[in-house]
C-alpha cells in the first residue's frame, strides 16, 4: 500500500520537475528530427566467436569526457561490438564515436526541455552498419507531448549480421500498461522478420513485478534475458524511498548463446550505470 501510493506521488513529483523545466528556449525546429550517421576510423576488430554488447544512459549527454573515460577503463566495456547510448544529442554521439573509432547511427525523437537540445538513442560499432529503422512510440508524456523512439541497426561481423535495437521507453509518467505497449510496438515493428537479434536500453522498469511483465512482452516474440547478476542499474535517490528496485536497463538476445552479462559500478557519469553482456554465435 505505501508502495503504491510512493509511486503514485513520485509521479506527480516527476511532473511538476519537468513542467519547472519546459520554458527552455532553443532554435533546434523539428527539421532537426532526422536519422544522422557517421564513419569510424575504419579499422575493423579481429573477428571471434564472441559478441560484446554495452548498453549506457548518458544522463542528457552532458558528462561525456567522464563517460568516455567510464567506457574505456572498464575492460568489459572497453572494446564492443556494439554501444547502444541513450539521452544522446548529436555532438555527443559525434564526440564519442570519434574518441572511440566507431560508426554510428543516431536517432532523436525531440527536442529536450531540459536543456533545449536533441534527446535520442545512437547504435555505434567498429563493424560495417546498414539498414537502419527507427519507429516513434506510443503514448507521448502527458505533459511535454514528447514521445520516445527505438531505432534498429543491422550489423555485420564477417559474414554474419546481427540485428541490434536500442529502445528508450517512457518513464513512469507514463502508465504501466501504456508503456508495455511502447515494448509491444518494438517487437512488433523492428525485429519480427531478424534472425541473431540483440534488444537492449532503458526500460525504466523500476520494480521487479514491472520486470516481469516486460519479460514476457519480449518472450512472445523469442527473446531471453541477459541476466545481469547486480540489483541496479541506476543510482537512488528518491526512487528508493518509493520502492523501486532502480534495475532499469536491460539487454534481451534471441538466435544467439548467452556467455555472461553484468553491470559497471564504477560508472560516474550518469544516473544511470553501464550494462555488458557477451554471446556466443549460434552455428
Amino acid at each position: 500500500m505505501f508502495v503504491g501510493a510512493g509511486i503514485r506521488f513520485f509521479r506527480w513529483g516527476l511532473l511538476l520537475l519537468a513542467l519547472s523545466g519546459c520554458a527552455h528556449e532553443t532554435a533546434l525546429t523539428q527539421a532537426d528530427i532526422h536519422l544522422y550517421s557517421g564513419l569510424g576510423d575504419g579499422a575493423l576488430p579481429s573477428e571471434s566467436d564472441s559478441l560484446v554488447c554495452v548498453s549506457y544512459n548518458i544522463e542528457y549527454s552532458e558528462e561525456l569526457e567522464q563517460a568516455l573515460t567510464d567506457l574505456t577503463d572498464d575492460p568489459r566495456l572497453r572494446h564492443p561490438d556494439i554501444l547502444l547510448l541513450q539521452e544522446m544529442d548529436p555532438d555527443g554521439v559525434v564526440f564519442l564515436a570519434g574518441r572511440l573509432g566507431m560508426n554510428y547511427y543516431y536517432y532523436p525523437s525531440f527536442i529536450s526541455p531540459h536543456h533545449g537540445r536533441l534527446f535520442g538513442n545512437a547504435v555505434l560499432s567498429p563493424w560495417p552498419l546498414g539498414e537502419p529503422r527507427s519507429i516513434v512510440l506510443p503514448h507521448p508524456n502527458p505533459l511535454t507531448e514528447n514521445r520516445r523512439a527505438a531505432l534498429a541497426v543491422d550489423v555485420r561481423i564477417g559474414m554474419r549480421v546481427v540485428r541490434i535495437v536500442n529502445v528508450h521507453l517512457s518513464t513512469l509518467i507514463v502508465d504501466l500498461e501504456d508503456r508495455l505497449e511502447q515494448a509491444a510496438v518494438v517487437r512488433d515493428s523492428l525485429v519480427a522478420d531478424a534472425g541473431p537479434t540483440i534488444v537492449g536500453g532503458d526500460f525504466n522498469t523500476g520494480t521487479r513485478h514491472e520486470g516481469n511483465l516486460f519479460r514476457r512482452v519480449v518472450r512472445k516474440a523469442g527473446f531471453r534475458e541477459a541476466r545481469l547478476t547486480e540489483d541496479r542499474t541506476a543510482s537512488g535517490g528518491p526512487l528508493d524511498l518509493v520502492g523501486y528496485d532502480l534495475k532499469l536497463d536491460h539487454i534481451y538476445y534471441r538466435d544467439l548463446e548467452f556467455v555472461a552479462a553484468g553491470v559497471s559500478s564504477g560508472a560516474t557519469a550518469s544516473d544511470h550505470l553501464p550494462v555488458w553482456s557477451v554471446f556466443r554465435w549460434r552455428d
